[in-house]
């Protein structure tokens, strides 16, 4: 994988170029994520099992899952929708301006 390219863009790209609608080639590669999300999501909740703190009060973790996992669905249900009817085009422009500003930055001499 190549930095600063989005997993879900390429996906999604992919899909367009295989013929698939916006919203199809958008669930599709959500789809394609679900297992590393919930890899990632295990590993996290293995690695804070030594946190005691976080197992002392059950009902926030509980709380805290519940909530992501709506917020998760809320956004990726918007992004569909939002598919349906526009393009990626915007996308393209954020991507451009951002490469510019990045490119100014270190052309002024700023370092990360």
């Amino acid at each position: 994988l190549l930095r600063g390219r989005l997993r879900s863009g390429i996906t999604i790209s992919a899909g367009l170029s295989r013929g698939l609608e916006r919203a199809e080639a958008t669930r599709f590669s959500f789809l394609l994520a679900t297992p590393v999300i919930l890899g990632a999501g295990a590993k996290t909740l293995l690695d804070a099992r030594k946190a005691q703190a976080l197992f002392s009060e059950p009902t926030v973790l509980v709380v805290g899952f519940i909530v992501s996992f709506l917020a998760g669905l809320a956004a990726v249900a918007f992004l569909i929708r939002f598919l349906r009817l526009h393009s990626l085009d915007w996308f393209v422009a954020y991507r451009i301006a951002l490469a510019a500003a990045v490119l100014v930055a270190l052309a002024l001499g700023y370092t990360p």
